[in-house]
């Protein structure tokens, strides 16, 4: 179900936060930094840090405000 929900986020360029079990959270704004497969996810952070992130241990994503849908707010 999270491989369907992140593969969305991801081809429509919708920003999105990903919760991980042990507490952590990463923010995806660009689809450029972020690399999909079926057991696992990488991305690369701001930081030019890339972090492998397996798919069982996320437990939440959450859509993010694009950067102009934040200007009307």
């Amino acid at each position: 179900m999270i491989h369907d929900v992140l593969e969305t986020a991801i081809r429509e360029g919708i920003p999105f936060a990903i919760n991980m079990a042990d507490g952590r959270q990463y923010e995806v704004r660009s689809r450029e930094r972020i690399i999909l497969s079926k057991t696992y996810l990488v991305l690369v952070d701001a930081g030019e840090l890339p972090h492998v992130l397996p798919l069982l241990t996320m437990t939440g994503v959450s859509y993010l405000p694009k950067a102009d849908d934040a200007a009307l707010s």
